[in-house]
């Protein structure tokens, strides 16, 4: 099992919820440019080591730094024309970048599950909305053998509330505080930029429809290098030159 791992605590809950399934969870926590902090998401590693001792838990850090660029980048000013500011979704672009990184990960492994730390009431965020990109980066984990998860993906679940009755975070509340151990974004304000600008002109339905119609194409360049990486294994593939 390989979960995208920031340390926080959505993606600490989805990693003790698949130690009780999987004798091995690898954390993958992804590093690029605009990423500040990445060791936080060791103290809750941590604790889950010994909260659950009969699970193996394989922290690492991974670079996805030439993923994300080479997503973001992807026919920038035609898209640009075409779905406007949609070209600035940073977290769009991230989220899809990581998973494209994890995917990879799996398929050099061997690793047949994949899993995320999506919840409920995050659903601007492309990655956690099941009318954007939750069924199509399944569908593009499943094209190449892999099941994706979302462990802790259900209505009223109370993530921090749930990771301080595990006895893994000291606090019932730590989202926002300086308790809350995971990797810090410095262009989340790109995005709310973004949404600002959007939601002022379109119905959140249309953004949802809006954000489908342009992430399908980065997912349809993702799923284009990642079968040619797979066809053509030892050489010097797109993918293979951004590992």
């Amino acid at each position: 099992m390989a979960l995208l791992y920031s340390g926080g605590a959505d993606s600490s809950l989805a990693a003790c919820a698949l130690a009780k399934t999987f004798k091995t969870v690898h954390l993958n926590t992804f590093t690029r440019l605009g990423f500040v902090a990445p060791d936080f998401s060791s103290v809750h590693f941590n604790r889950m080591r010994e909260r659950f001792p009969d699970a193996e838990f394989l922290h690492r850090f991974i670079s996805a730094g030439r993923f994300y660029r080479a997503l973001e980048s992807h026919r920038f000013y035609s898209l640009a024309r075409r779905h406007g500011w949609l070209v600035l979704n940073s977290c769009g672009h991230c989220k899809t970048a990581l998973h494209w990184r994890n995917l990879v990960f799996c398929l050099q492994n061997g690793v047949r599950f994949a899993a995320d730390g999506a919840v409920v009431n995050a659903e601007e965020f492309a990655e956690q909305n099941p009318r954007i990109l939750m069924p199509e980066l399944e569908r593009l984990y499943a094209g190449f053998g892999i099941t994706l998860l979302h462990p802790v993906y259900q209505e009223g679940l109370d993530t921090e509330a749930r990771l301080f009755e595990l006895g893994i975070s000291p606090k019932e509340r730590i989202k926002m505080t300086a308790h809350d151990m995971q990797v810090v974004c410095t262009q989340q304000i790109l995005f709310a930029m973004m949404m600002r600008i959007i939601l002022s002109r379109h119905t959140f339905t249309e953004y949802e429809e809006m954000a489908r119609a342009y992430l399908r194409e980065k997912l349809a360049f993702i799923k284009r290098l990642t079968e040619d990486f797979v066809a053509h294994p030892g050489e010097a593939t797109a993918v293979a030159r951004m590992l």
